[in-house]
């Protein structure tokens, strides 16, 4: 059995089906488009949880690094978090403005200073067992053993490809 081709158009829900034969000129088979949708559909798992809190699961890493260490500077922490340093800022917006993150100093160069609040330390207190239900659910749905393999396989991919 074998997925609709994107070149002839397609309606609903996109689903991947595996053929025997990896074709890789077919764009449904493109590891770029996967990868997003997965995350996609992975996020909106994730808020469904989380939403209720208050923070999107998106800003939580932030959150979590913040509160890990205390203040980073713009540049180290989206080379920490893999992230450019646009969607940093645009997800340290609403956080910032909310007074979930104090940044202080600014200029080029990366001199701009991230803080986590108290009210940043208490919201994620709060958002924490929102995100391991979400985390917990995932894990039952995969199974510990393939939720383990996809975690490693991804980080091999990350590796792999940051080399190039």
């Amino acid at each position: 059995m074998e997925a609709k081709s994107f070149d002839k158009g397609r309606d609903g829900v996109y689903m991947h089906i595996m053929t025997t034969e990896l074709n890789l000129s077919r764009l449904e088979n493109c590891l770029c488009f996967n990868l997003r949708w997965v995350t996609r559909v992975v996020t909106r798992f994730y808020d469904a949880e989380m939403r209720r809190r208050g923070v999107r699961p998106t800003q939580t890493p932030i959150l979590g690094a913040l509160l890990a260490k205390d203040g980073w500077r713009m540049a180290e922490l989206s080379e920490w978090l893999g992230m450019d340093r646009t969607t940093l800022v645009r997800n340290l917006r609403p956080l910032e403005r909310e007074g979930l993150v104090r940044s202080s100093g600014g200029g080029r160069g990366g001199q701009v200073e991230l803080r986590l609040t108290e009210a940043g330390r208490r919201t994620l207190t709060k958002t924490l067992p929102a995100w391991r239900a979400a985390q917990e659910k995932v894990v039952a749905i995969l199974g510990p053993e393939r939720w383990s393999r996809v975690i490693r396989a991804l980080e091999q991919v990350a590796t792999d490809l940051e080399k190039q």
